[in-house]
């Protein structure tokens, strides 16, 4: 499995399919906790002796910020409602560091980050309260890292991102067909990933370090699903009965059924950026708008996920378009060019990167942190542009 993996990433073949679409922390009960599955906390004197850069929101968002990129595998299991399971799924984090002085993060034993480092000491930051959080949702048949150039731009920021691994829904373990509990985990995934690193042991490096009080949610392909739920977008129970009668849906019941048709929204995401999706059809037409956050749908020109037709039919949401001009499906992931195709080529990973990551930390900034700084402020509200290639559209407040 592992040398055919290899062989997918070396080629550029198969990685198209990676990250592809199609509540309150008391939904269901919590049993334990680990923060011990990829080795120590990071130890260290606290980020490794580096100068302090300032105030993060000073730091310009269209470059890397001035830390690099910590990474280290944590874990957490729960039992979701509806009959599922207990469930234990690695929950990645990456965090703003001085030092690279640790491995290389390379995820699923196949995919390196050049960027990334694991289990390097955190560094000291100047936020008030701790680390704002950026929580994101990977895509069908992906994994926790498929958007680590986004985990690691937020990192340089001084930003704490976390990312569940849909367990079940990976590169290594997704069913032929999915069965109807992934929709109601996916969303849980992200309410148990942020009670785990908001009540980290006190001996950890983490604990308390992360401000739950600002926290932004992005998910990338199917992970839009995911994004719009823990928003507040109203499900389609109509539209899963139907997946469910054609078979384009497994293993349905009735229990799992009347989970879905509870508010499974994450009070703590002040904001949803879904990225290259739509939320598979199972968000109705005027579900949209129930969102209870503002939104930043981000799309590429050269994979229509159907974000023209939710941006026409909102009538109330404060609603963002971020449109990329060249950009594919994987633009928001592994980089642009590993789509496959070769009209992909001309928007080349790193250029795509440059676009995506300003746009996202900024919105992030706006938002969840009230930063109304000149740029971030020009770039939100549509005054200023990073680039000709990025078409902005917005409604609502």
């Amino acid at each position: 499995m592992k040398a055919l993996l290899r062989a997918s990433l070396l080629t550029g073949t198969a990685l198209a399919l990676l990250g592809c679409g199609g509540s309150s922390s008391g939904s269901g009960s919590s049993s334990s906790s680990s923060a011990a599955s990829s080795g120590s906390s990071g130890g260290g004197d606290g980020g490794g002796g580096g100068a302090d850069p300032g105030d993060p929101l000073t730091f310009d968002v269209t470059k890397p910020g001035p830390y690099t990129c910590g990474h280290r595998e944590l874990s957490t299991t729960y039992t979701p409602p509806g009959g599922i399971p207990s469930r234990t799924i690695p929950v990645h984090v990456w965090y703003p560091s001085h030092s690279t002085d640790g491995p290389q993060t390379i995820y699923h034993a196949v995919f390196p980050d050049s960027l990334a480092h694991d289990d390097v000491p955190l560094a000291k930051t100047d936020w008030k309260s701790g680390m704002p959080v950026l929580v994101h949702s990977h895509g069908h048949e992906g994994f926790a890292g498929n958007s680590a150039r986004l985990m690691c731009h937020f990192a340089s920021h001084g930003w704490l991102a976390v990312a569940p691994e849909h367990v079940g829904n990976t590169i290594s373990d997704t069913p032929p067909v999915r069965p109807l509990a992934l929709y109601v985990e996916r969303p849980l995934d992200v309410t148990k990933s942020l009670d785990l690193v908001a009540a980290l042991p006190k001996d950890d490096e983490l604990s308390g370090k992360a401000d739950m009080g600002h926290v932004a949610m992005s998910g990338h392909s199917f992970g839009s699903y995911t994004a719009w739920v823990v928003g507040g977008g109203s499900l389609d129970p109509a539209a899963f009965a139907a997946s469910c009668q054609s078979g384009d849906i497994a293993d349905c019941s009735d229990d799992l059924k009347a989970v879905l048709a509870t508010d499974l929204s994450e009070k703590r995401a002040q904001v949803i950026i879904p990225m290259a999706g739509d939320a598979d059809g199972y968000v109705h037409d005027a579900g949209f708008d129930a969102a209870k956050v503002p939104v930043l749908m981000m799309s590429g020109s050269l994979n229509p996920v159907g974000d023209d037709v939710i941006f026409a039919g909102s009538k109330k949401l404060d609603l963002t378009w971020v449109d990329v001009e060249g950009g594919c499906h994987q633009l928001f992931g592994l980089g642009n060019t590993e789509y496959g195709d070769a009209s992909c080529a001309a928007l080349s990973d790193e250029d795509g990167f440059a676009l995506v990551n300003p746009w996202v930390v900024a919105y992030a900034r706006y938002h969840v942190l009230a930063d109304r700084s000149a740029q971030v402020k020009g770039l939100v509200e549509g005054t200023t542009s990073i680039s000709p290639k990025v078409d902005f559209e917005h409604e609502g407040p």
